[in-house]
């Protein structure tokens, strides 16, 4: 057999529809581009293995999907093209166009798959209560409130960002939840809850009463001298938390260990206290419009397919 009669061979059509229907429905159970801790958490460990080794928890832009899909787009293309030519040389009976058109449509599927894995865009930000972040778009989202729900065990159950976006003046969505497989959409844009972790914050407030949060990592400017918010100390269950700091100017640099009720430069430390941080991900794909339209088009061809089946039943 030649590489073109393999090719376009309907064995190796069938192979590859049974490949990609099998792996893809079982990559739809499984939420794709979460943080690792996630299907550690949720699967048993050899399950979860299985998925971080196999990259089963990004299938659809992996080498596992890909692959089989591009060589899926040729066998389908060639047989379509070879197909159509025989109908149109077809001398005696009806000419049959519809598995012609389910064809088109399923290669246009395929394309749209193309497209989203060249054109896909994405995003992260990791937002506090209160945060707000700037879409690409130019709309405002702000971080309302923020929810991780666990079981009874301990567990993650689900995370849950209430967000609210504004454009201008103008607020386009009051609130809404985004949470893990449930994303929001906002124009092309989609928003997928990935993540979640819990960071420190200092809450500090200077002689006039206004408040300074502060978190690990941050640095604020006193005058001519820097504070910068090092790390917590590690401490046991009858100690009160203290937060590590660094301070440099002019007459040098120290570092300050300091806990609630404490006085650090001008600044009295008013709180420490566990902060939850929300990773959200943005999602633009031009490909979504292909695949509704090669949806369609399979739909049309297979009504096509069909009715002109019946009409020669009934004959």
């Amino acid at each position: 057999m030649s590489l073109y009669q393999y090719l376009k061979s309907l064995k190796l059509a069938v192979a590859l529809l049974v490949y990609l229907t099998i792996t893809g429905t079982l990559a739809s159970f499984i939420p794709q581009g979460l943080d690792p801790v996630y299907y550690t958490s949720h699967y048993p460990k050899i399950v979860a293995t299985l998925i971080m080794e196999t990259q089963f928890y990004r299938f659809f832009t992996s080498i596992l999907f890909l692959g089989p899909s591009i060589l899926f787009f040729i066998n389908l293309t060639l047989c379509t093209v070879d197909r159509f030519r025989k109908e149109l040389k077809k001398k005696r009976g009806p000419k049959r166009f519809g598995p012609d058109i389910l064809h088109f449509g399923l290669i246009l599927l395929t394309i749209g798959a193309i497209v989203t894995f060249s054109s896909r865009k994405e995003g992260y930000v990791e937002l506090a209560i209160g945060d707000k972040v700037e879409l690409p778009d130019g709309k405002l989202l702000k971080l309302v409130d923020f929810r991780y729900l666990t079981y009874p065990d301990g567990r993650p159950q689900d995370w849950i960002s209430t967000v609210q976006v504004s454009e201008g003046q103008k607020t386009i969505i009051e609130k809404a939840e985004i949470r893990v497989n449930h994303p929001l959409t906002v124009g092309r844009l989609k928003l997928y809850q990935v993540s979640h972790k819990v960071t420190m914050e200092i809450l500090l407030e200077d002689s006039a009463g206004k408040t300074i949060h502060l978190t690990q990592g941050d640095r604020i400017s006193r005058g001519t001298t820097s504070l910068f918010f090092m790390a917590m100390e590690e401490k046991s269950a009858f100690t009160r938390p203290r937060v590590v700091l660094h301070t440099s100017g002019p007459a040098g640099t120290r570092v300050i260990r300091a806990e609630k009720g404490d006085q650090v430069l001008d600044l009295s430390v008013k709180d420490i206290r566990p902060m939850d941080i929300t990773g959200l991900e943005a999602v633009t794909d031009p490909g979504t419009e292909i695949v509704f339209v090669a949806f369609l088009i399979v739909l049309v061809g297979l009504t096509v397919t069909f009715a002109q089946r019946v009409k020669t039943l009934s004959k």
